[in-house]
């Protein structure tokens, strides 16, 4: 079973979404970047990511605001990093698929289309921000 996150306007339409993948994918994000916050490698603690069940509820608007912060965050120090194979293998028959092979750690995060996950999830924050509606988890 895979993660969708997605804002839905008024009507319960579905305005902008980020198809993750699996939950175990999205765990291994969160689990990486706990390692970098253990590791004192930001200014931030994370706690709007690290903090929030992966398989339920809702980033509220207030909270997307926050979110860009430490997403913004964790793309400058994970674009300083080497790519690591085991998070590469979980994602390999994408990069496979579009020929890509990632050059740091931020690109080895990838949606289910390939893009890089973190700017999907900043456009999604983005997005809830606009339409002032909460991130879901679906």
């Amino acid at each position: 079973m895979g993660l969708y996150l997605c804002v839905f306007d008024e009507s319960g339409e579905d305005v902008c979404g980020v198809e993750v993948g699996l939950y175990k994918y999205f765990a291994e994000f969160r689990q990486k970047v706990a390692v970098f916050v253990d590791n004192n490698r930001f200014t931030n603690k994370m706690s709007t990511l690290l903090q929030h069940p992966d398989c339920d509820g809702s980033w509220s608007v207030s909270d997307c605001k926050l979110l860009i912060n430490e997403l913004t965050e964790i793309k400058e120090v994970f674009q300083q990093e080497p790519p690591l194979k085991e998070i590469q293998n979980l994602k390999e028959d994408i990069f496979k698929f579009f020929g890509i092979t990632p050059q740091n750690l931020f690109e080895c995060f990838v949606d289910t289309n390939c893009e890089f996950l973190i700017d999907r999830l900043l456009g999604l924050c983005d997005c809830a921000i606009i339409e002032n509606h909460p991130i879901m988890f679906q």
